[in-house]
């Protein structure tokens, strides 16, 4: 096959280029082999000639560089390949001609007709670029490809919808670490899911659904992706399938298939364990019951025996008090209400949970506080900012008590992207919560207020790494919170920014002082899609609040619709050679606001995906690929990818 495409790339020079006469561009050649190679029925390729060029004359499906400017006269080279649903046909080995083109990045050949054994193909040659390889939709058989495993730059992954067999390479998890996406849905592969896909931290999408995997499901890919993901495997078990894996069940692989044993003696045994575990929940039960009993009178017994210890935080001679002054880390020394109340107070602003002051404590002299929050007369204090909570009406002393412990929690949430609680005071009528003053206002006033020709425009690198801050601190607060918390109404407004230039977000898990919601994961995700939103907001320049456009629906139709540059705010427009970081972030927002969340990421994920960009960013060349791959998955894989910089005719939704 190798020979044979050789012969084939050869064949494809033009005589007059053999003449030395007009120059040909180096990449038209496996191009032009490629086209040799495969079946085009429908004539998809008809614009691949060998008088014209595949960058000058935008040949069907191909997206260069940039040429570089004048006096080099080095020729612009390929970076794309994407030949969607043009039904192509043809054996897997032509896929070796695309090998010939150096800086390849991105190369989808799905929904065709290919066939023939993938396993054959080495795509080693590719390594030193592709970042994402879409090959689903196709006939392709034989056994995963291995040398798939060492296109080490690889982002995504998709061989969906084939008919390869065999086992998912053990390996994978180690060598492909980088991959956000991986698609393996609708094959005929066997064994069971390999424990190294828990080393894939970065792994945003997974779906092996519809093969015939057996076994298990590693415990950290059961707590990152849904039942889809896993869905049409018979023999997988486990959560999160409704399919329960019996200790004693032992599979041998046979060819291919399984074969249990011990499957008659579980049916017999099933009753009998159902009479132990009764019997040991009962004595754990009596157990439990003594213990409790016998701590009861111990209590009893110390509290008469001596009066109640002072809490160490309280202000008070009981943790049940009507009034408590908690201070934290970090606090002002000698805080307390009264030092509080006696400060100068501005209202900042009035909600529907609390309301918010900017209050310098400084004792009893006079104190002048400017907009910078500077204390300007008087003896120094500290500025700090007051959010003062109503009791809600029919609250209980059970209620209170619990807001008191919940604030204590707040208290221990330490982050640099992150406003700390300081200290709170409870008392029987109110709550206030005390907490680090931001002094630059927040994201929404830098991204909207004072547009016009006056206005400084906020520069691409600045609202990445804001972008970067809040993701972290979110990221963080889902984590500390063990999954259960999520922030109910995160938007660019209370993401603040500090006088370092950094992002800290607020009011995280404030509602759930006033109007107490069960542990629920699955609002964690709508959290995602919030940030999602502020995503788009950096990106746009447009606020939600502006008049009826839904932010994501508008950023997700323009984007499948190819008028990508139309999304970008234009004060970004000045900040040249930061488009491939741009659609990168433009595309982690898509994900984040998917409308099924379970197809969102974890704020973990999305943290890394944006410092994979500012990292990656910072050290592009002129002629590098993109610096992050993070994409967006509109059908069974993505067509619209973080890779795409320019407009082009064959990336298609």
């Amino acid at each position: 096959m190798a020979l044979r495409v050789l012969f084939l790339m050869l064949a494809a020079l033009p005589a007059s280029c053999l003449a030395d006469a007009a120059p040909i561009s180096p990449d038209a050649v496996p191009l032009l082999a490629f086209k040799s190679a495969c079946a085009d029925p429908a004539a998809a390729l008809v614009s691949w000639t060998e008088a014209s060029d595949p960058c000058s004359d935008r040949w069907r499906g191909i997206t260069c560089q940039k040429p570089p400017p004048p006096p080099s006269s080095s020729p612009s080279r390929v970076r794309r390949v994407v030949l969607e649903g043009l039904r192509l046909g043809g054996d897997a080995g032509v896929v070796v001609a695309l090998a010939g083109l150096p800086i390849l990045s991105f190369l989808s050949l799905k929904n065709n007709s290919f066939a023939g054994s993938l396993s054959d193909v080495d795509f080693s040659p590719l390594a030193p670029h592709l970042k994402l390889l879409y090959l689903s939709g196709n006939g392709f058989s034989g056994r995963f490809p291995e040398s798939v495993l060492r296109l080490r730059h690889l982002r995504r992954l998709d061989l969906s919808g084939n008919r390869l067999t065999g086992k998912i390479p053990p390996e994978i998890g180690h060598q492909l670490p980088s991959l956000l996406t991986l698609h393996l849905a609708r094959n005929l592969l066997v064994g069971p899911l390999p424990t190294s896909l828990e080393a894939m931290t970065r792994l945003a999408k997974l779906d092996v659904s519809g093969n015939h995997l057996q076994g298990q499901i590693p415990k950290r890919l059961v707590a990152v992706f849904p039942e889809s993901s896993f869905a049409g495997n018979p023999e997988l078990c486990g959560a999160p399938l409704r399919r329960r894996c019996n200790g004693q069940q032992r599979i041998v692989y046979r060819g291919g298939s399984a074969d249990r044993s011990h499957e008659s003696r579980r049916g017999r045994t099933r009753n009998n364990d159902r009479w132990m575990v009764a019997m040991i929940m009962a004595a754990v039960g009596a157990a439990v019951a003594s213990l409790v009993a016998a701590a009861l009178c111990a209590v009893l017994w110390l509290k008469n025996r001596k009066p109640a210890a002072r809490p160490r935080a309280s202000s008070r001679t009981s943790s049940m008090a009507r009034e408590e002054t908690v201070r934290f880390d970090g606090c002002c020394v000698e805080f307390d209400v009264c030092t509080l109340m006696r400060g100068a107070a501005e209202m900042l602003d009035k909600g529907a949970t609390a309301t918010t002051y900017r209050v310098a404590m400084g004792g009893d002299d006079v104190v002048v506080v400017d907009d910078a929050g500077v204390v300007e007369e008087g003896k120094a204090g500290e500025v700090v900012v007051v959010k003062r909570m109503r009791r809600r009406e029919g609250a209980t002393r059970e209620d209170e008590r619990r807001k008191r412990e919940f604030a204590r929690e707040m208290g221990t949430w330490r982050h640099a992207n992150v406003v700390s609680l300081r200290a709170f005071y409870a008392s029987a009528d109110e709550l206030l919560l005390v907490f680090d003053y931001v002094p630059n206002g927040s994201l929404h006033s830098l991204l909207h207020e004072n547009r016009g020709p006056a206005r400084v425009p906020l520069e691409w690198q600045t609202r990445l790494k804001l972008a970067q801050d809040a993701a972290q601190g979110l990221a963080y607060l889902h984590g500390v919170s063990g999954g259960k918390l999520s922030h109910r109404h995160l938007t660019s407004s209370n993401i603040l920014v500090d006088a370092g230039g950094n992002a800290r977000v607020s009011d995280f898990a404030l509602l759930q002082l006033l109007v107490p919601a069960p542990p629920d994961e699955a609002a964690q995700k709508q959290d995602v899609h919030a940030f999602g939103v502020v995503l788009l907001e950096i990106l746009t320049g447009r606020s939600p609040e502006d008049g009826n456009v839904d932010l994501a629906r508008w950023a997700r139709t323009v984007v499948r619709e190819e008028w990508t540059s139309e999304v970008f705010d234009v004060e970004l427009l000045p900040s040249k050679g930061a488009e491939d970081e741009m659609v990168a972030l433009l595309h982690v927002a898509l994900l984040c606001v998917a409308d099924d969340p379970a197809e969102r990421p974890r704020m973990a994920v999305v943290a890394k995906m944006i410092e994979d960009i500012r990292d990656r960013g910072s050290k592009r060349s002129r002629y590098s690929a993109s610096p992050s791959q993070v994409g967006h998955s509109y059908e069974s894989s993505p067509s619209v990818s973080e890779d795409t910089t320019r407009s082009t005719t064959a990336s298609s939704s």
